[in-house]
Formats: C-alpha cells, sequence, structure tokens
C-alpha cells in the first residue's frame, strides 16, 4: 500500500478516530487505526475498542490501493511533530509488517498489526435511518448525558434515556442523586419517519459524539439508526456505532414532584459565581455547601474541619418561609451551566426534598437535585 496525503487532513482525522481506540487495551489491534484505500483519491480511517466505534474520509493520492493498521497514539503523536501544510508519504511493506512515513527531512518507520485482524464496523443500511434536528439533539445531550452515573459504564444509569417519536425528543439521565430531563418539541417535519423508538445510550458514547460532531450537525438534522442493540450516527464528515445498554430504566418522571411550595428565583451566572466562592472551603469529600432562604436573600455556607469555612450571600426573589437546605455543590453548579435562561428558578418542599432547578422561562428542561442530610 502506498499513498500521499496532506498532514492537516490526516492529523485531523487520526485524531478524531483516536477517540474509539481502546484505553485498557486486552487486544493490541484495539489501540491501532485501519486505514484503507476507497479508490484512487480517498482514505478511510477506523478505529474501535468493539463497543464504540468511529469512521471518517480523507482525499488522499492513492498510489497502490491496500489496508493496514498502525498505533493510533503513536501516529498522532509523529503527526503533531511534523510541520503544517506539508504532503506526507506513507509506504506500507505487508511482508515485514512496517510502515515508512516521510515529510520532508523527517523519516518514521513504524511497526503495523494485519489489517484482518481488525474488527468489522458493521455498517447499518441507509433505509433504516431516522432524521432529527441537530440542535435540538446537542442541547438533549449537552443537558443530560452529564448526570449519568460515572462509576459503572455497564449499568442502565450509565447511559441516557432516549425517546424520539413524531412528536418530539425526550432524553434523561440519572446517577441516583440527581435527575436530568431535556424535552423537545419537534416542529412537523423535524423528525423523519413518524415513528417511536427508545433505547440506552452509553453516556460516554454521546460526549465523544458531541465533541467529535456538534459543528457538523448544530445547523442540519442528525441521522442515526437503532438495530440489534447498537445504535448508529451519521455526519457529512463522521459514521460512529455504539452499542446500547440492556436493561429497564427506571421510571424517572414518577420521581419528579409536580406541586413544590417553596420557589425561589436567582440570577444565574450570581447564583454559580457564590457557590464556586463558597465551595473553596467545602469538605473536598462530601462537597457539601449549605444554602438558608430568607426573604430576598440566600445565605451559602461551607466548612472543612482544621481547614476553614466560608459564607457568602445571594440576593434572589424569594418570599416564603425561612428553609435551610445542603448540597453536594457540584451537582447544583453542573445543573446550573446547562440552564440557557440567564434567571433561574429553584423550587422544593423541603429541606430533604427533591429540589429541581430549571430556567426561569424554559419548560423544557428540569434537573433534579436530592439535598443531603447535615447536622
Amino acid at each position: 500500500m502506498k499513498f500521499a496525503v496532506q498532514r492537516e487532513d490526516i492529523h485531523q482525522a487520526v485524531s478524531a478516530v483516536q477517540r474509539a481506540t481502546a484505553t485498557r487495551v486486552i487486544q493490541p489491534i484495539l489501540s491501532n487505526i485501519l486505514i484503507e484505500s476507497v479508490g484512487p483519491d480517498t482514505l478511510k480511517l477506523s478505529a474501535t475498542d468493539l463497543d464504540f466505534g468511529i469512521q471518517t474520509t480523507i482525499p488522499a493520492k492513492v498510489l497502490e490501493e491496500g489496508r493496514t493498521t498502525l498505533s493510533a497514539k503513536k501516529l498522532a503523536e509523529i503527526l503533531s511533530k511534523l510541520p503544517t501544510g506539508r504532503e506526507i508519504e506513507f509506504e506500507i511493506e505487508e511482508a515485514v509488517q512496517t510502515a515508512r512515513i516521510q515529510c520532508g527531512t523527517a523519516l518514521f518507520d513504524m511497526r503495523t498489526l494485519p489489517a484482518d485482524e481488525f474488527p468489522v464496523i458493521r455498517q447499518i443500511d441507509e433505509q433504516g435511518y431516522l432524521e432529527v434536528d441537530g440542535k435540538a439533539f446537542i442541547r438533549a445531550i449537552n443537558q443530560t448525558a452529564f448526570a449519568a452515573a460515572s462509576y459503572d459504564a455497564n449499568n442502565v444509569l450509565g447511559g441516557v434515556f432516549f425517546q424520539l417519536n413524531e412528536s418530539g425528543l425526550e432524553m434523561a439521565a440519572t446517577d441516583g442523586s440527581r435527575l436530568a430531563r431535556r424535552i423537545e418539541t419537534v416542529s412537523e417535519g423535524g423528525v423523519t419517519p413518524q415513528m417511536n423508538v427508545s433505547a440506552i445510550i452509553p453516556a460516554k458514547a454521546l460526549q465523544e459524539f458531541l465533541k467529535l460532531c456538534a459543528s457538523d450537525i448544530s445547523a442540519q438534522p442528525v441521522r442515526l439508526a437503532i438495530q440489534d442493540g447498537q445504535i448508529a450516527f451519521r455526519t457529512p464528515r463522521f459514521y460512529v456505532l455504539s452499542r446500547l445498554l440492556d436493561g429497564q430504566y427506571p421510571k424517572y418522571n414518577q420521581l419528579i414532584p409536580v406541586d413544590n411550595k417553596i420557589v425561589a428565583f436567582a440570577n444565574k451566572k450570581a447564583f454559580i459565581d457564590s457557590l464556586e466562592r463558597t465551595a473553596v472551603m467545602a469538605n473536598e469529600r462530601t462537597h457539601i455547601v449549605k444554602l438558608s432562604l430568607d426573604r430576598n436573600n440566600m445565605s451559602l455556607a461551607a466548612q472543612t474541619p482544621d481547614v476553614g469555612d466560608s459564607k457568602d450571600t445571594l440576593e434572589v426573589l424569594y418570599d416564603g418561609d425561612a428553609l435551610n437546605i445542603a448540597f453536594n455543590y457540584k451537582y447544583v453548579i453542573d445543573a446550573l451551566k446547562v440552564i440557557e435562561s440567564d434567571d433561574v428558578r429553584m423550587e422544593t418542599n423541603g429541606p430533604l426534598s427533591p429540589t429541581i432547578f430549571r430556567g426561569k422561562e424554559e419548560n423544557g428542561y428540569l434537573c433534579l437535585v436530592m439535598p443531603v442530610q447535615v447536622k
């Protein structure tokens, strides 16, 4: 196999597909990128850890067709050191399992692994795809995936519940201590065809997809297909395939209180700033910040024994009885940061009741955070 390619093209492609390589390598081939020719002027690059896969294509001058695999980490490192705006020549000698990479005066010889050992990344037929508004999908991922459990990627709580039908998109995630839900009403023609699909998508896969494809899909529909325990996404530049999580997702809508009696409003930026200042003295193990609501005022306090304490106050819109409530401040900041309106609404029924954070004028999104009991 022999080809020449622009440094920027292959560097960007390798950096992208490298996200799917295995971090804990059981099979050495899973830390490699598959490079294969697709006609005289195109290369396809692929990577997978068996649960998650990425493919993309780039323009190239293919002098001898073929396929090979190279270490993703080492190839990315080499490409990052080469000068921009230059052409790179690759020549693969399969008989000795070596790839020679040349750019100007720089010359590298890399070991290859046989392409036949690389796992097949399944391709889902074109007729199996749905379309959903790209901007709505990006927003839903941003506002939910952070709330999924990070302690067990194979548990359903490590995923995001996804439901799509003719009326809209609903996505939700919970780790047992917090819950984020986004409901997007899609205008006519925003979802095709009209059918109901649901799945539990690994949060990590959605977050990687977002980093990879957000700029590709923000102004156009996302094409996705769910089939045989896997979900595929197609964008103009990438094909992304992920396994789905198997199991029964919690009936999260039953956990959301509908008639909270205690309601306060605050400026989002001021609330975040106050939390971050106060949290400097929060216990690094519990992350607890105490909030005290009184008429048009919120007091914040944190303490770490043998280190010190902190206090701050925040002007809010509140005319109810005094309330003392405590949270893992990180959960509250995570919720506030993805709310799109300038002012936020905090509502609860008491110091140990589920507390909802949402935009003052944003009905499609909410994040529920469970308070913590403190002495």
